[in-house]
C-alpha cells in the first residue's frame, strides 16, 4: 500500500516538474517557480532515497542522484554538495579496487577519474554558493589526494577557512573528527594555519 501512494506521488510529481521545466524553457524563470521545483526535487530525492534497495524500484539510487544533478543546475548549495560527496565516495571505493590489483582494469580506472572530476566540480559549485561543507571535503581532498595533487597546505587552508566562514571555532575537535583528522599532528597543522 506504501510503494503505491509513493509511485502515486513520483508521478505527480514528475508532473508537476514537468510543467515548471516547460516554463522555464519557454519564458524567463520566475523564483518563486524556481524555488517550487527545488522543493519538488527535494520531495523526490526524500522518497527514491526511501526506496533503494526495494525489488521495485531496482533504479531509485540513480533516480535519486538524477534529481540531486537537475536540483544543483538550479544553484542549489545542498544538493550540489550531496551529489558531490556520492560521486567522491565511488571514485575513493574505485580508487581503493584499483590499487588492490584484484579488480583493477581500465574501465575502473578510467570511471575512477571521471567520477573525481565531476565530484570536484559539484563540490566547486556547492563552495562557490556558500557551502561550508563542501568547502572541508575538498579541503579533505587535498589533505588525501582523492582527485588532486596532494597538498596538505592548501587543504588546511580551506579547513581552516570554512570554520572561519562557519565561525565554530569552538567546535573545531568536532569538526576534526567528523573529518577523520583528530590527530595530534592534524591539530598542530591547524594552530600553524590558524597564526
Amino acid at each position: 500500500m506504501m510503494i503505491l501512494f509513493k509511485r502515486f506521488k513520483i508521478k505527480r510529481l514528475l508532473k508537476k516538474i514537468k510543467a515548471l521545466q516547460h516554463t522555464r524553457l519557454h519564458n524567463p524563470a520566475k523564483p518563486e517557480d524556481i524555488k517550487s521545483e527545488l522543493g519538488y526535487y527535494n520531495e523526490l530525492i526524500v522518497i527514491y532515497r526511501s526506496l533503494i534497495g526495494h525489488k521495485k524500484y531496482p533504479h531509485a539510487l540513480f533516480s535519486m542522484l538524477e534529481c540531486l544533478r537537475q536540483a544543483s543546475q538550479l544553484e542549489d548549495a545542498m544538493s550540489s554538495y550531496e551529489l558531490g560527496q556520492y560521486l567522491l565516495n565511488e571514485a575513493i571505493f574505485r580508487k581503493r579496487l584499483q590499487g588492490e590489483g584484484i579488480f583493477a582494469s581500465n574501465s575502473n580506472e578510467k570511471r575512477a577519474i571521471e567520477l573525481f572530476d565531476e565530484a570536484h566540480a559539484y563540490l566547486s559549485l556547492a563552495e562557490k554558493l556558500s557551502s561550508v561543507k563542501a568547502k572541508r571535503l575538498r579541503g579533505l581532498c587535498y589533505i588525501n589526494g582523492w582527485g588532486v595533487d596532494p597538498d596538505k597546505g592548501k587543504g588546511f587552508e580551506l579547513i581552516v577557512a570554512s570554520i572561519n566562514d562557519e565561525n565554530s571555532w569552538e567546535k573545531v575537535p568536532e569538526i576534526f573528527k567528523e573529518l577523520g583528522l583528530n590527530k595530534p599532528e592534524f591539530f598542530q597543522a591547524l594552530n600553524q594555519h590558524r597564526r
